[in-house]
């Protein structure tokens, strides 16, 4: 049988480890077909349509792929799930991530998380302690002015970090429910609620939270973190492959915390999901299901992902030593629901000009500005 994936290096060894084990047991061999990540997505669409279809496709959570499941492209496999009893293993959130009008279409296999990750020295030097809601986080960033250091860092060179903001922002003030509606299109930008995430954010940079916007503007993602290191700046939001970039010198004085409640709406997080599921075009349903039923279990799924260092989705899989893993695990189960990031959750078109949009907001602060740009393109796109 062949499976899709993108990608390679260490992840693909894991992979493969993982199809060893499955054909052990099985006596099925697995054929891997590997691309990178632009090739993987120009074939995407010819497999649905039944060019070369594997029998099972890697893919990602959120809007990029009930864009398939709505073309009717991707087999539902509820009886599956229910058969396999897999509500025991999955919590309702993660479940969210791979169901749609009451039918399943895929098995999530492995997340990650994120939040904000500071030096603990730096923090007792302060005198603080993470913060758990907002006015304690602007708290939080008034100390860190008064101690000369900029409170946040992000490199927006190539845009998308500050998509992060919008989508922490909004599931604080608006909950997962809207913010989905809202990236499906059917929430128009000009909404007062939306207005609310810019007028928080704007909060920030009125306090000069951010690094100054011509230094985070010529910067990737991870070129502030020397900030970090040095006590130059206090803290940044980022998902926990972050922990890969930090110096191992440093790395055992770093923590971790979630993003501060705001109004009183149910707790979601920020998870980009993977997930294996079953085109409607492929020859081989039989084992494509024997090898989902194989991904969903906890010990499977536990090898692959404390191999990778990511989070498994089943609830029943255990835990490396990681401390980083450790907090997010916890997080993400016990989250009343995940959303995946505004380039998963709204088609290609609208995010590639929303993270333009997120960023000049970040120089301007003005809401009306961005509120009208991003309006301009929802009626574009949707």
């Amino acid at each position: 049988m062949s499976v899709s994936l993108i990608g390679g290096g260490e992840a693909r060894t894991a992979y493969l480890m993982i199809s060893e084990l499955f054909q052990k047991e099985t006596g099925i061999k697995v054929v891997w077909n590997v691309k990178h990540d632009a090739d993987y997505k120009g074939n995407l669409e010819s497999w649905f349509l039944g060019e070369g279809t594997p029998d099972v496709v890697y893919w990602q959570g959120g809007e990029r792929r009930f864009q398939y499941v709505r073309k009717d492209w991707v087999e539902p496999i509820t009886d599956f799930w229910n058969d396999g009893d897999l509500d025991q293993s999955y919590t309702s959130g993660i479940k969210g991530t791979v169901a749609l009008d009451g039918e399943v279409y895929a098995i999530p296999f492995s997340y990650y998380h994120w939040g904000c990750y500071y030096r603990k020295s730096v923090f007792e030097k302060l005198g603080l302690e993470p913060p758990v809601d907002w006015d304690a986080f602007l708290a939080m960033c008034d100390s860190m002015k008064s101690a000369g250091m900029a409170p946040i860092v992000i490199g927006t060179q190539y845009y998308w970090p500050s998509a992060a903001w919008f989508d922490y922002l909004d599931l604080r003030i608006n909950g997962l429910e809207f913010h989905q509606e809202l990236t499906r299109g059917h929430v128009p930008y000009k909404d007062a609620r939306v207005v609310a995430v810019f007028e928080h954010w704007k909060q920030l940079l009125a306090k000069g939270c951010f690094m100054d916007s011509d230094t985070h503007r010529a910067m990737t993602w991870s070129e502030p973190l020397p900030l970090l290191y040095r006590g130059m700046a206090g803290t940044g939001l980022f998902g926990n492959f972050v922990t890969n970039e930090i110096s191992p010198q440093v790395l055992p004085d770093f923590g971790f915390f979630p993003f501060p409640k705001i109004n009183d709406v149910p707790t979601a997080e920020e998870a980009p999901t993977d997930l294996f599921l079953i085109p409607r075009k492929c020859k081989n349903k039989d084992l494509a299901l024997q090898f989902l039923a194989f991904m969903a279990r906890a010990d499977v799924q536990e090898r692959l992902n404390n191999t990778m260092g990511t989070i498994s989705t089943n609830r029943h899989a255990a835990i490396g030593d990681d401390p980083f893993i450790q907090q997010g695990s916890i997080l993400l189960q016990s989250a009343d629901g995940v959303s995946q990031f505004f380039d998963r959750d709204t088609p290609k078109p609208m995010a590639d000009e929303a993270v333009k949009i997120f960023t000049r907001f970040l120089e301007t602060g003005d809401v009306d500005e961005a509120t009208r740009a991003l309006e301009r393109v929802r009626r574009a796109v949707y």
